[in-house]
């Protein structure tokens, strides 16, 4: 059992050595995973960037359906059900206000080209995830890497297919099915910690040592 996500972070951190001062970048998501993303960053001398992820309930006669909705629209489901365009830009809305929410800006990180490190507290049914590796994907990043601390074999097996390397911790048997039973301490993140998170990266990134 992690302590708290800062311990999981630096146990990632330990898995992925590799890129430590490199031209690597850290894409954490928020809320919890922004402190995952502060440790592994710290650690590896990492540039941290983040992708909001919103969730969306899509009620239907039959059923409600929820859907992962990244900022620019890219949605991850467990079914085939598409997502009506109007909560897609609403969806999309709404990420944009997270993200001056939390860095202050507006503009979305460039992931073309990049070797990028995602990283959350863990998963669950995994939508998050991949709606974040699906927009990644569109975005022809170099290289991506999945890394969290606790994920079931599904999502998993779903990662491996569609991304460069996977790194989880914890797996099945290991695997409880609910995120924070691998922590003894999980406290919700809010907004403010998020931003004070991001703007912490971010400075520990730009007065790291010139000799590491």
């Amino acid at each position: 059992m992690f302590y708290d996500r800062y311990e999981a972070g630096r146990d990632l951190a330990e898995k992925l050595t590799e890129y430590e001062n490199t031209d690597a970048v850290i894409c954490a998501i928020p809320r919890g995973g922004i402190l995952i993303g502060v440790a592994v960053a710290k650690e590896l001398k990492l540039p941290l960037e983040i992708m909001i992820v919103g969730t969306v309930e899509h009620v239907t006669q039959d059923a409600s359906i929820y859907y992962a909705v990244t900022e620019t629209g890219t949605y991850a489901c467990a079914t085939d059900e598409p997502l009506p365009e109007t909560e897609v830009t609403q969806a999309i809305a709404e990420a944009k206000h997270k993200r001056l929410v939390y860095t202050d800006s507006a503009q979305l990180p460039n992931w073309k080209d990049k070797t990028v490190i995602v990283v959350d507290d863990g998963a669950e049914s995994g939508l998050n995830i991949k709606a974040v590796v699906m927009t990644l994907q569109e975005q022809l990043p170099k290289k991506i890497i999945v890394a969290v601390p606790a994920a079931p074999s599904s999502v998993i097996e779903w990662l491996e297919n569609q991304v460069d390397e996977v790194q989880v911790i914890k797996t099945e048997p290991e695997f409880t099915g609910i995120i924070q039973e691998h922590y003894s301490h999980y406290p919700e993140v809010f907004d403010k910690e998020v931003n004070i998170a991001y703007r912490h990266a971010q400075h520990l990134y730009e007065h790291r040592s010139p000799t590491t």
